[in-house]
């Protein structure tokens, strides 16, 4: 991403397979993406403590990007976008929910603008080939505004 570890992009994973989580570090690895810093929670529950800072989490940083699993043992992804989109400091948070299937098939299911879907990377490749897009947004938006908001 950018150069300086000041500007470190952070992104919490919400994710109970922590074979996803490991994929996705490696692929950092080998895109040699220097700048990004992997956040980890396994639930809904732990990854809420987390945003909102409580006990154990109390001096967490903020992530830029959340990379949300569509299903985790104690809630869906889409309870857990309608969670942060209830508190005005988390709803900005943009949000990557990964699926096997497509959860705007429900039609009771509405997602925010900052909320995208994307199928769940399967190899090394395809992290890189999301963490790549994400990286041009980001730098482009930090050209663009000299504040990355994505």
């Amino acid at each position: 991403m950018r150069g300086a570890v000041k500007n470190t992009f952070k992104i919490l994973t919400i994710e109970d397979d922590p074979s996803q989580t490991d994929d996705l570090k490696e692929a950092v690895i080998v895109a040699q993406i220097i700048c990004i810093e992997i956040l980890e929670a396994e639930d809904g529950d732990q990854a809420m403590a987390f945003l909102h800072q409580e006990y154990p989490y109390m001096d967490v940083p903020q992530p830029d990007l959340i990379f949300l699993s569509n299903h985790l043992p104690d809630r869906t992804g889409p309870e857990i976008i309608k969670e942060l989109q209830c508190d005005r400091r988390l709803r900005t948070i943009p949000v990557a929910l990964f699926s096997e299937e497509d959860p705007t098939k429900s039609k009771h299911i509405t997602f925010p603008d900052n909320c995208h879907l994307f199928k769940r990377p399967t190899t090394c490749d395809e992290w890189i080939y999301v963490l790549r897009c994400i990286e041009d947004v980001w730098v482009t938006l930090l050209n663009m505004t000299g504040m990355p908001r994505i």
